[in-house]
């Protein structure tokens, strides 16, 4: 089957909202082959609906997905969501990290002149969002509504957390390892930790620099607190379990997980 650049992935669950996306995009009529909109039929969650569109996606032939929440609109990083995808395709390229440790201030004997960064594979390409913050519910509850700096920036060797609303990546180079979990709140930021493990193995870093969008709602807090509350402890520390675990296995590390 011939490949097909890039499929958009959004997942969806209220007509309205789905329909407000589209016009914010100004999806045209009917929509592109190419846009997947997966409405979560039996309330799977939203990692199980976006692991349904990827699979379909790569079912289909095409290289690259992009996935995009249904409340993520335009802002200054795109203004469709054909510049979207192809600047998450371009964010995709390898990028320079920044790796030799400078210790001194004039700098001392030995620091390189210039060579202090190293060029890495990008293995998934990451958009920040305006307007509305990704807070945990504590956070939410804390800052109440403050608006939420972020960082551009290329990141190897280290974990974070990896929000799985606005990035783009190649599934036939990284599947299991780009599968959601399939548990509420922390869908992505498991399968971030997991991805994160295998990437750095590979030489792979993991690129901040993607589109940025307007992320226009925030989810109930009362509920968020309670889902999250049911493994807070947990995640805590389990990025060190993941990080000092030496299998390669993916089913072995994923059983670390709660």
């Amino acid at each position: 089957m011939p490949s097909k650049e890039y499929a958009v992935i959004v997942p969806w669950t209220r007509q309205e909202q789905i329909d407000l996306f589209q016009l914010k995009w100004k999806v045209g009529k009917p929509k592109p082959d190419w846009l997947f909109l997966e409405k979560d039929i039996c309330r799977v969650g939203c990692g199980a609906t976006k692991n349904k569109g990827v699979n379909e996606a790569v079912r289909q032939g095409y290289e690259h997905v992009v996935i995009l929440d249904d409340d993520c609109f335009p802002d200054y990083g795109a203004s469709t969501l054909d510049e979207l995808a192809h600047k998450h395709i371009q964010n995709l390229n390898p990028q320079p990290v920044k790796m030799y440790q400078t210790v001194t201030s004039p700098l001392s004997r030995g620091t390189p002149y210039k060579e202090r960064s190293i060029t890495y594979p990008v293995a998934c390409s990451i958009g920040f969002w305006t307007n509305i913050g990704d807070y945990c519910a504590v956070r939410q509850l804390s800052h109440e509504g403050k608006q939420m700096t972020f960082y551009p920036q290329t990141i190897y060797g280290k974990y974070f957390a990896l929000c799985g609303m606005n990035i783009a990546f190649n599934p036939h180079e990284w599947q299991p390892w780009c599968d959601f979990i399939n548990v509420d709140r922390f869908d992505d930021i498991w399968m971030g930790w997991l991805w994160q493990k295998e990437a750095y193995r590979r030489g792979y870093c993991f690129s901040l620099h993607g589109p940025v969008v307007r992320h226009s709602r925030q989810s109930n807090v009362w509920a968020n607190l309670a889902a999250e509350a049911k493994y807070l402890e947990e995640t805590e520390t389990l990025w060190i379990d993941i990080a000092d675990n030496d299998s390669k296995d993916y089913e072995t590390l994923k059983d670390l997980l709660p």
